[in-house]
């Protein structure tokens, strides 16, 4: 077991969500289970202990006690790309060389690990690299999160098509917020968006108001090849 890295479509789809949802049903099969959230952006620091509101999500979810610093190596208070809000916070831009090392350690520690991307797979880090640079050095299989919503098959085939391009491995893609009666243009979408990128729908997950990582982690059971993702 090694573990995932977990990346969406675009930023709003869902993607701490659905990594904590699945931290939560690794642990519940006994699986010492790891998170990370290698870089963040918000317009407040959350709190005294995690300065990132999703790493706080996925730690709650995971259980773990690795300290901030290592689950989110690279915080900026403003709601933008880290590229942009490093040069508008006048701060050092993202070292991809100090949190891929805080990442392997983390790999090391604990049995399966998710590392959870922001935004989107294109989103710039730097000057020089981007999420996918970050993705493919990392070396862990993909999971893309998506969502049934107007827009979705040129998203999704750009992402699908952009992890290609880098070499990547993708497991499959997660639909998120999909709606709990589809209706036909919804479910047809699934079936292109399936056939279209060669990639295996690995669940659907109906949006609720009140969704939390447990009842998220309970329809990733319904859902999920276990046995397939704790193999790649």
């Amino acid at each position: 077991m090694r573990g995932i890295f977990i990346t969406g479509t675009s930023t709003g789809v869902g993607k701490t969500a659905v990594a904590a949802g699945l931290a939560w049903a690794l642990r519940k099969r006994k699986i010492e289970v790891g998170i990370m959230k290698p870089f963040a952006t918000g317009n407040r620091v959350f709190s005294r202990k995690y300065r990132s509101q999703d790493t706080a999500i996925l730690a709650r979810a995971s259980g773990v006690n690795d300290p901030d610093c290592s689950l989110n190596p690279f915080f900026y208070s403003i709601a933008a790309s880290p590229l942009v809000a490093a040069e508008l916070k006048h701060s050092p831009p993202v070292d991809t060389e100090k949190a891929l090392q805080k990442l392997k350690k983390l790999e090391r520690k604990h049995d399966f690990l998710i590392a959870e991307g922001i935004g989107g797979i294109m989103v710039p880090l730097n000057e020089n690299e981007f999420v996918v640079n970050f993705a493919k050095r990392a070396e862990l299989p993909l999971i893309i999160v998506s969502t049934p919503e107007l827009g979705t098959l040129n998203h999704t085939l750009l992402t699908v098509l952009a992890c290609q391009k880098f070499r990547l491995k993708i497991a499959g893609i997660i639909l998120n917020k999909a709606s709990k009666k589809p209706d036909m243009v919804e479910q047809k979408t699934a079936e292109i968006l399936e056939r279209l990128t060669q990639m295996k729908l690995l669940a659907v997950i109906p949006f609720s108001k009140g969704a939390n990582y447990a009842s998220i982690g309970k329809m990733i059971e319904d859902n999920l090849d276990f046995e397939m993702l704790l193999s790649m």
